[in-house]
C-alpha cells in the first residue's frame, strides 16, 4: 500500500496544494510553522477521520474560509483507489471511490497507517486513557468486528450511567448484558494485541538502544485476558452487578474495559517512574515500529509510517539507528527542519521542501 498523491483545499494554512509521493522515503522539510506537520495531519485524517491536533474539525478549516477538502489517491493490492473527505463547519462528506460513507468509522481500514510524533510520549507520561486509545485504533484498522463491539460497549455504557444517575435500574440489565458481550471480545483482543507488539518491540528496543533494556509490556485488567469469551461475558456481568449498589451512589460504571491500561517495564521497573526521558522516547519509538510490523501482518500489506519532527524526539545515537531502520517500512513520511542524510539509495528518497 502507498500513497500517490495529495490534494488539499483550505486546509490549515494551505490555500490549495497537491504533492505527489515516493512509495517509499518522503523527507518534508522546512522552517517551523511552514505546514509541514499539515501535511501529515491531512493523511492521517483520511486513516482515521480525525485530527491528531484538535478535536474541533473546525479547526482545520483555513481563515476566512468556509469549508475544507482533502483528497488522497493511494495503491492497495495493485488498486488505485480514491479517498475525499470536506467539511463545511456543519456537515462532513466522506467519499471512498464512487461510494458515500456515512461515518468516519468506515474509514478505519481503507488506507491503514502509524503516526509517531513527539508528543507520542504521552504513551508513557500520559493517562490510561491514551493507552487504551493507541491500542483500540491499531485493532480498529484491521479488525471491523472490534469496532462494533468498542461502539456497542461505549453505547450501552452511556445508556447505563445514565440510569444509574436517575436512580433507575428497572432495565439496566439490558445495557449490562450488551456490555458485557461487548467486554470479552475487546479484552481478548487486546491481551492477543499486547502479546504481539511483545514480539515485535523486543528485537526492535534491542536495536534502537546500545545497551540490554529488558522489555516488556503487559495487560491491566481486572479480568482474566485468557479465558474464553463465554466465561469473560460472565465475568464481567458479574462486575456490573456487583459494583452496581456503589455506583448509583457515584452515577458512573467503575469497572470495565474502559478502566484497563497497558503497563511497560524496562528492566522490570515501570517506565514511568524508573526510565529516564531518552530511554522513555526510545520506548515510544519502539512500540510505535511495532504497531507498524503489527499492522502489517495483521493486514497482510504494509501501512504508512508518518513520523513528525523526529529529530527532537531521540538522543543522536538512537536517531540514526531509528532511520536506518525506517528504510526498510516501505512508504514513510519524515518532517524535519533540515535536510537529514539517510543510509539508503537516493532514488528511494522524495524530498519535499515546504517554504
Amino acid at each position: 500500500m502507498y500513497l500517490r498523491s495529495l490534494y488539499l483545499k483550505n486546509f490549515r494554512i494551505y490555500d490549495e496544494v497537491a504533492f505527489d509521493f515516493s512509495p517509499q522515503i518522503n523527507m518534508i522539510w522546512g522552517a517551523n510553522a511552514r505546514g509541514k506537520t499539515t501535511i501529515l495531519e491531512a493523511i492521517h485524517y483520511l486513516i482515521t477521520g480525525r485530527s491528531f491536533r484538535s478535536s474541533q474539525p473546525s479547526d482545520l478549516i483555513r481563515a476566512g474560509e468556509s469549508y475544507f477538502y482533502i483528497e488522497g489517491i493511494f495503491v492497495k493490492h495493485g488498486i488505485e483507489q480514491r479517498l475525499k473527505v470536506s467539511y463545511d463547519g456543519k456537515e462532513r462528506k466522506i467519499v471512498y471511490n464512487s461510494t458515500n460513507l456515512q461515518s468516519a468509522t468506515h474509514l478505519l481500514g481503507l488506507l491503514q497507517g502509524v503516526l509517531h510524533t513527539p508528543d507520542d510520549v504521552a504513551l508513557v507520561k500520559g493517562s490510561p486513557s491514551i493507552r487504551r486509545h493507541f491500542l483500540d485504533l491499531q485493532i480498529a484498522q484491521a479488525d471491523p468486528l472490534y469496532v462494533h463491539h468498542l461502539t456497542r460497549y461505549n453505547q450501552a455504557m452511556r445508556q447505563r450511567n445514565q440510569l444509574l444517575r436517575a436512580k433507575n435500574v428497572a432495565s439496566i440489565h439490558t445495557w449490562e448484558h450488551e456490555m458485557a458481550n461487548a467486554s470479552a471480545y475487546i479484552v481478548t483482543q487486546r491481551n492477543r494485541v499486547i502479546s504481539e507488539l511483545n514480539a515485535s518491540a523486543i528485537p526492535l528496543h534491542d536495536m534502537l538502544v546500545s545497551h540490554q533494556e529488558p522489555l516488556l509490556l503487559g495487560y491491566t485488567t481486572s479480568a482474566n485476558p485468557k479465558d474464553s469469551l463465554e466465561v469473560l461475558k460472565q465475568y464481567h456481568l458479574n462486575l456490573f452487578q456487583r459494583n452496581r449498589k456503589r455506583e448509583l451512589d457515584l452515577g458512573l460504571t467503575l469497572g470495565g474495559p474502559h478502566k484497563d491500561d497497558l503497563s511497560i517495564s524496562l528492566c522490570g521497573k515501570d517506565v514511568r517512574q524508573f526510565a529516564s526521558e531518552g530511554q522513555q522516547r526510545s520506548f515510544v519509538s519502539t512500540l510505535k515500529i511495532a504497531e507498524w510490523s503489527r499492522l502489517k501482518a495483521e493486514a497482510e500489506d504494509a501501512p504508512l509510517m508518518l513520523i513528525d519532527d523526529l529529530g527532537i524526539s531521540l538522543d543522536p545515537t538512537r536517531r540514526k539507528s531509528l532511520l536506518n531502520h525506517l528504510t526498510s517500512l516501505d512508504q514513510v513520511f519524515l518532517t524535519f527542519t533540515q535536510p537529514t542524510e539517510m543510509d539508503c539509495d537516493e532514488s528511494q528518497v522524495r524530498l519535499l521542501e515546504i517554504v
